[in-house]
């Protein structure tokens, strides 16, 4: 009989145990997901209008686990906000989101289908409605590769010519740019050795007073004809 109430007995101290050791498991599982749960989503930006925007595509990350979170994916949905560059995410343990992010620089605008677009560095087409600026900004026309808009501005800074002095910019079918300079001067660059042509111009530009109105053809290789029209 006693040996009956001591396995009885012994029953219930190995059932309480593990009743105890569950609860105390759960306890301390939800103690510990509760600690690494992100509570706070700090976002580094100087434009304040940017920062709502980023904070309202990253808010379902609050409460979320931050071992679970993959920044790929973060990364991927702020780059549907295209005017955004330099996208860094960072986990500060144990509980914050740390975003940098910066806002492309806007180089030129164009139309696509009578919808106006800014072209950004970063070589996104981003849609006027998307973002504001107050810059004065050359107007691009035809259909052309960003790269090799971006290309074409790498040649002209590195020749020193100003870009402020560039109103338009005209690509034409067979792969040429033609630059509307303002006092309605008009530079036709030739689609192949575009450096070599912008050489011949500044070589001539120093010799020479370009007048207003000038229509100056780099579209010969080694020739510069200038007209006034």
């Amino acid at each position: 009989m006693l040996q009956q109430i001591n396995k009885h007995r012994l029953y219930f101290y190995l059932f309480s145990f593990l009743l105890l050791s569950t609860i105390t498991n759960t306890n301390l599982k939800n103690l510990i997901g509760n600690y690494f749960t992100i509570k706070n989503i700090n976002i580094k930006t100087d434009n304040l209008e940017i920062k709502k925007k980023i904070y309202s595509k990253t808010k379902y990350l609050k409460d979320e686990n931050i071992f679970k979170i993959e920044k790929l994916i973060i990364s991927s949905k702020l780059k549907e906000l295209n005017y955004l560059e330099n996208i860094i995410i960072k986990k500060n343990y144990p509980s914050t989101l740390l975003i940098t992010a910066t806002e492309t620089d806007l180089i030129a605008i164009t139309y696509i289908e009578k919808k106006k677009f800014f072209i950004g560095k970063n070589k996104e087409f981003i849609h006027s409605k998307k973002i504001k600026t107050k810059k004065e900004l050359p107007i691009i026309f035809g259909k052309f590769d960003v790269s090799n808009f971006l290309h074409l501005q790498d040649l002209i800074k590195k020749h020193n010519l100003n870009f402020k002095k560039i109103n338009k910019y005209y690509f034409h079918k067979n792969k040429r740019w033609d630059l509307y300079l303002e006092n309605n001067i008009l530079i036709m660059l030739p689609n192949k050795n575009v450096r070599d042509a912008l050489k011949l111009y500044i070589k001539f530009n120093e010799k020479n007073e370009i007048k207003s109105n000038a229509i100056i053809d780099l579209r010969i290789e080694n020739r510069l004809i200038l007209n006034y029209g």
